[in-house]
């Protein structure tokens, strides 16, 4: 079996979103299909998963209560998968690849040994044809680009979007002398639409253009042996679907996915990000706080 559900946004029903928080959505009674899944089985979040988010300044650790809620996660009897999205504490989840940051201010407190922690992020693993960053055993974030083969389907991942709550700036701690001046800064502008790079914001949630073209060959690669992809499991949108749905742009990342739906075989698409639940096209399908199963 493999279901298929929207963004979770972190562990617990917190915020706007009463239908978020991946244990509210995927305990037992609101998805009592699970009772009957096994860890072959296979429940897909299409991004903004949340489980991974808090930024420890003095140790690469998870926090209290997202342990305990990947540990949850961890006993059910099914494998949890997600994308990517972009609001996703990146440095945690892959690692932190700017050296700046880490030795500024707010890391200053940090052992170098919990640094290359950090460095690191999740151990990373090949796992059914692509790679993955494992949270847990059967708690996995599928890396952008791969194809994975799961329950006999070809499932082609791809993450990320850009953010649009970040209206007023993005603050990064490297261009302040030390915690104080942030602070200052940051009262003045809190009540904004801003964010914290490194802390609440992470570039890596826009992929670059060689993470695209990986995706692009490995497509090819599949097709020279295969007839179609039978799913793909992305965060945003194809261009055309964002547009059905109202919104008045599209970013380049919006343009890939379209530049693949329009010139490869994919039996049906499914994505999240934009907090509804639509069919969108004969084969394109938004998520939200629905689970469905496609297989």
């Amino acid at each position: 079996m493999i279901y298929v559900t929207g963004d979770t946004h972190g562990c617990r029903q917190i915020g706007y979103h009463s239908v978020d928080g991946f244990m509210h959505r995927l305990s037992t009674e609101s998805f009592p299909e699970g009772k009957e899944m096994t860890k072959e089985d296979f429940v897909v979040i299409l991004g903004d998963f949340g489980g991974v988010w808090g930024t420890d300044r003095h140790a690469c650790t998870e926090p209290a209560q997202e342990k305990y809620a990947l540990d949850w996660l961890e006993k059910k009897n099914f494998t949890t998968l997600f994308v990517p999205g972009n609001h996703e504490n990146y440095d945690r989840l892959t690692g932190c690849e700017d050296e700046e940051l880490l030795e500024s201010w707010l890391y200053a407190e940090m052992p170098d040994q919990e640094k290359d922690r950090l460095r690191r992020g999740y151990p990373r693993k090949a796992w059914h044809g692509g790679f993955v960053r494992e949270l847990r055993p059967s708690v996995l974030m599928l890396e952008s680009g791969y194809i994975f083969e799961l329950c006999g389907k070809s499932c082609f991942a791809f993450g990320g979007a850009r953010s649009h709550d970040i209206q007023d700036g993005i603050l990064n701690p490297c261009d302040y002398a030390d915690e104080k001046e942030f602070k200052n800064d940051y009262t003045k502008r809190k009540d904004g639409m801003i964010r914290v790079y490194g802390v609440s914001w992470w570039k890596q949630e826009m992929p670059g253009g060689m993470a695209r073209q990986m995706g692009l060959d490995n497509i090819e690669h599949w097709l020279d042996e295969h007839r179609e992809i039978d799913f793909a499991f992305t965060h945003d949108a194809p261009a055309t679907d964002k547009i059905f749905l109202g919104y008045d742009s599209t970013d380049e990342l919006n343009d890939y996915f379209q530049r693949i739906a329009d010139s490869y075989p994919v039996g049906s698409w499914f994505f999240g990000h934009l907090h509804d639940n639509r069919k969108t096209g004969r084969n394109h399908f938004l998520l939200y706080e629905q689970i469905i199963r496609i297989v």
